[in-house]
């Protein structure tokens, strides 16, 4: 049987990620399992340790087993390391604050129970990916990201351009996030956030174009998420019905709102009754393009980047095997 290759964010969960690495190496030595295990460094390093590790074993007749310890954005940057995904077999334990790809699969949220079910999948899950392409960028980038940026991006959980996007970039850099980590209520940030960037954000003229090519104008566009599963944002359930393994994403659209109405919006989306209001738009569509008069901040699985004012983003249908 092939070794499993670990690789933790010890920093996941405010430091607390290499805790649970801790707990999870204990077991793996008490069952005498094979493994090695890599420690992330710094933002961006995830990526590169997938990378090392998949052309390490490129050639070998079985697909690489890799586990990742870590939150959303551990889950984002393995994807984009990925070179030839027949060639991997993916597993994932959830040790970060807002875990919304987990919340759409049944975890348990105990983590040697939740390791025992992916050590043990004889059939791995055959899960969807989607793909953003950034027909533009401006030169603008998100704190703590550096040098060049892919013109391709794969996610799991979300795509979004406009205030979700921009609730991510602010958040991701949040002192009080750190603070809600350790307390527990990490999610709670970008509801915060949110309620200051509803009474501030600009509201671009956007020009929504669907696989089937009809063409949604959108006058005062809030933003524009383009959904694998159902949660984004630590909880915000914004497509109640997607689910990771159809072949399609499902589009929650929100335009032409005041501040008051939309907040009304964020404070139903936990529970997916949002989609009731008659500015929310939704689509289950394979692949659209959305062209934007001005550029917006744009993130993935929780990710941010840079600006772009045109985006093109579609599914890539069972391209993951995950073990689950």
């Amino acid at each position: 049987m092939n070794k499993y290759h670990f690789i933790c964010n010890p920093a996941s969960k405010s430091g607390k990620g290499i805790e649970i690495w801790n707990t999870v190496e204990k077991y793996l030595k008490d069952e005498g399992i094979s493994y090695e295990v890599l420690f992330s460094e710094k933002a961006g390093h995830i990526k590169d340790l997938v990378s090392l590790v998949t052309k390490e074993h490129i050639n070998d007749e079985e697909p690489v087993k890799i586990i990742l310890l870590g939150g959303d954005g551990t889950l984002d940057e393995a994807l984009q390391g990925i070179e030839d995904f027949n060639k991997v077999l993916l597993g994932y334990i959830p040790t970060g604050s807002g875990n919304d790809f987990s919340r759409a699969l049944p975890y348990t949220g105990d983590t040697i129970e939740d390791l025992k079910r992916v050590l043990n999948v004889e059939k791995p899950m055959k899960v969807d990916l989607g793909k953003l392409e950034y027909v533009d960028y401006t030169e603008d980038r998100a704190p703590l990201k550096e040098g060049p940026i892919d013109s391709v991006h794969y996610f799991d959980v979300s795509c979004g351009i406009g205030l979700d996007a921009a609730i991510c970039e602010q958040a991701l850099v949040s002192k009080v996030k750190n603070f809600l980590n350790r307390i527990g209520m990490g999610s709670l940030i970008y509801a915060l956030v949110a309620v200051k960037l509803l009474f501030v954000d600009k509201k671009p003229k956007v020009t929504l174009i669907l696989d089937n090519n009809e063409t949604v104008e959108l006058k005062k566009t809030r933003f524009i998420a383009g959904m694998n599963t159902c949660y984004e944002g630590g909880g915000f359930k914004f497509a109640p019905d997607a689910v990771c393994d159809d072949g399609f994403l499902d589009v929650c659209a929100v335009d032409n709102i005041f501040a008051l109405q939309a907040l009304k919006v964020m404070l139903s989306a936990p529970s997916g009754n949002h989609v009731k209001n008659k500015h929310v738009h939704t689509y289950h569509i394979k692949s659209y393009e959305v062209k934007s008069d001005i550029p917006l901040w744009v993130h993935t699985d929780g990710e941010v980047f840079t600006k772009s004012s045109h985006i093109k983003v579609s599914v890539e249908p069972g391209i993951l095997n995950f073990l689950f």
